[in-house]
């Protein structure tokens, strides 16, 4: 019997010289395959394949004859897997559209109905639609920045960068958030650090990263921000002392969408941690998370770049 390298790959066999049992190491898939290649006709189940769950589409190709017959299994469960993200995809946007549009429309129908309202109450549902305005505006930017980016349309411009100038910057945008919860954020970096990237997409990552931290560090915390080499990459870090992320959450944080249990109650569209991660990636990094799940233990997002 033989095999194409992705079945090789899916099986882990080389298959020369042995029973399709022995190369698949697999006895619901090599039912499956004994079905249709008894029945001439395509068949399809849902089974494990080296511990995993898969769904596998088998058809034979053409006719079996004295010397064999070619079997076509095609492996459906990343089609499946993306088309469940498609449909959440729709699902989430549709929702978070409609919050806001609701919003809107039921004060607007509250101020066309009630013209007799006092200037306070004017000017406080105006400042709902406003923020709401602005919910929708955040949305639809960083939609457009998600699809820029996995497109390949948003090409990195490279340039010589002072991290802990950049820092600074990063440290800035949320002051007024951070002073309003007294957080205390405290940069790590060596002034003479200096690195090649795209200064105005590490920026926003860094910015996304330090937004979330002070989302979820309650009043009085702490946030650092830090920058050190490890050749020859250089490691960034956003570390706090807030909720921290339960274990099963650092798995899917990076998903489109994704919000675990304490990002709920605080907003936000569950878009960001996605854009950051194909944004270090498309600058040719990783990103990845660190918590011990503890309540109040916080978390630390860290990114890899090449250096220098």
């Amino acid at each position: 019997m033989q095999l194409n390298q992705p079945a090789q790959a899916l099986f882990a066999s080389a298959a020369a010289g042995h029973t399709l049992l022995q190369a698949t190491h697999e006895p619901q898939l090599n039912e499956l395959l004994t079905q249709a290649l008894a029945a001439g006709a395509p068949a399809d189940r849902q089974l494990q394949i080296n511990g995993q769950p898969h769904h596998a589409y088998v058809a034979l190709a053409g006719t079996a004859g004295e010397h064999g017959a070619v079997l076509l299994m095609h492996d459906l469960t990343e089609l499946e897997r993306l088309g469940r993200a498609r449909r959440d995809f729709v699902a989430n946007i549709s929702h978070e559209l409609r919050t806001p549009i609701t919003s809107i429309r039921l004060i607007a129908d509250t101020m066309r109905h009630m013209p007799d309202l006092d200037s306070q109450r004017q000017h406080s549902l105006l400042g709902k639609i406003v923020s709401e305005t602005e919910a929708l505006g955040q949305l639809s930017g960083e939609l457009l920045d998600l699809a820029q980016i996995e497109s390949g349309r948003m090409l990195p411009k490279y340039e010589l960068v002072a991290v802990h100038d950049l820092l600074a910057i990063v440290q800035q945008r949320l002051h007024a958030q951070a002073s309003g919860k007294t957080l205390r954020i405290q940069i790590e970096a060596s002034p003479a650090l200096r690195v090649r990237t795209d200064p105005l997409l590490l920026e926003r990552t860094l910015v996304n990263l330090l937004h979330n931290a002070v989302k979820f560090t309650p009043a009085g915390g702490s946030i650092t921000l830090l920058a050190r080499v490890e050749e020859p990459q250089l490691v960034l870090g956003v570390i706090d002392s807030g909720s921290g992320i339960a274990p099963l959450e650092l798995l899917r944080i990076f998903e489109r969408f994704y919000r675990g249990d304490p990002a709920r109650s605080k907003g936000g569209t569950g878009l960001g941690l996605a854009i950051a991660k194909h944004a270090v990636e498309l600058l040719g990094g990783k990103i990845w998370a660190e918590s011990s799940g503890v309540p109040g233990a916080g978390a630390a997002f860290y990114i890899k770049l090449p250096f220098p």
